[in-house]
Parts: C-alpha cells; structure tokens; sequence
C-alpha cells in the first residue's frame, strides 16, 4: 500500500509538468524507504515526536526523508547539513520528487532563501536561527545526525518546537562531539535501521 501510494503520487507531480520527466515519472522507493516510511507514520501516531532514521551510505536517506515528508503531509520542513554542498544536494533530490509543488530555498553560505515551503540549511550562524519563529517548521531534518549533541544542532533542537525531529546516519555510534547517546537524543524511536550488510543483501547497492 505503502509502496502504491509514494508510486501514484509520483507520477502525478511527473504529469503536472509541460513536458513530463520520464526521471521523475520512474522514481520509486525502494524497500528501505518504503518500511521507513510506514515505521515513521507509526512513531507519530504514537506522539513521538523525535526518530530516527539508521541507514547505510548508498542506501538513499535524503529520497527516504523526501518521499516521507510527501507522504506524511509535513508542509514545512527545515533540513540541516553541516556543508553548503549536501545542502544543494538534497535539495536537488527533493525537487525530483516534489517537482514545483513546494517552494524550497538555501540558508547560509551566501544563501538567504528564508520565506520557502522547504529550507536547506547549514547552521553555522545564529542570525540564520534568529529569522524564524520556534514553531515555524513541521519537522526538521538532521542529517549526520551523529553529529546531533554538538552545539551548533542542539542549538537548533532547544530553539525550535516541530512536530517531528527525525535524525538521519549511517554511524549512529560515532563519538565525535561528545560522550551524549544520539538513541537517548532522538529518544531511542528508531523509524528503521539498514546496516551495510543487509543493504547488500538486498541489492541496494552498487558492487
């Protein structure tokens, strides 16, 4: 069902084009995002309001987080990354699968795109914070969530009130900041977890 729907409402936004994109049209998720997904819409139903997302490089996190946000509504969406670069990538792959549906705009590194549905940021500033009321974003997303006990993402966590912080890694026991438990952080609500073996396993990756 899960998988039916994200397929549906992708071709849709692929037709709402003049000319549709055949990219777009045959983008579809794969099994990790479709489990996360139906995970995801659980641990809300729940009242949680924090989760995360476990998932080995290559396996598709941003699409995952794409998809997921479509699907569960979120209308306002702040997503984090620590360099300009994967900022301009994930937005990237949102547009493919949101197509002109949402506005979406770049904050920081020369960027000042404040006033969009869906904002890419990078969080080395207070004055990019300072621009945005606490309960302004449905959901933030933390990628390299890992990193989430150093200062500069707790900062974002204690500042905003979204209904949803979902943490996105590939190595949530990394200790580079701090001795802070990223399970503890997100509340121990993991939305699903693929490790590099299983995502061989199911053929997710290239050789």
């Amino acid at each position: 069902k899960e998988r039916y729907n994200i397929i549906k409402h992708q071709r849709e936004i692929a037709k709402n084009e003049e000319i549709p994109s055949i990219e777009k049209y045959r983008l579809k998720p794969n099994s990790m995002q479709e489990r996360f997904i139906a995970n995801l819409r659980k641990i809300l139903e729940q009242g949680e309001e924090r989760a995360l997302l476990i998932s080995a490089t290559g396996t598709g996190k941003t699409y995952a987080s794409a998809f997921a946000m479509r699907e569960l509504g979120f209308k306002r969406v702040l997503f984090i990354v620590h360099r300009a670069s994967l900022a301009v990538q994930a937005k990237k792959s949102y547009q493919r699968v949101f197509g002109n549906s949402v506005s979406m705009g770049l904050v920081g590194a020369g960027y000042y795109e404040y006033d969009k549905d869906y904002v890419f940021a990078t969080v080395n500033k207070d004055a990019h914070l300072q621009r945005y009321k606490a309960d302004d974003f449905d959901c933030i997303i933390l990628d390299e969530a890992h990193h989430s006990s150093a200062n500069t993402y707790q900062k974002v966590m204690n500042y905003f009130t979204p209904r949803l912080f979902l943490g996105m890694t590939a190595t949530p026991d990394k200790r580079t900041d701090s001795d802070d438990n990223i399970y503890e952080i997100f509340n121990h609500q993991i939305a699903y977890e693929i490790r590099l073996q299983q995502a061989m396993e199911e053929e997710l990756l290239c050789p």
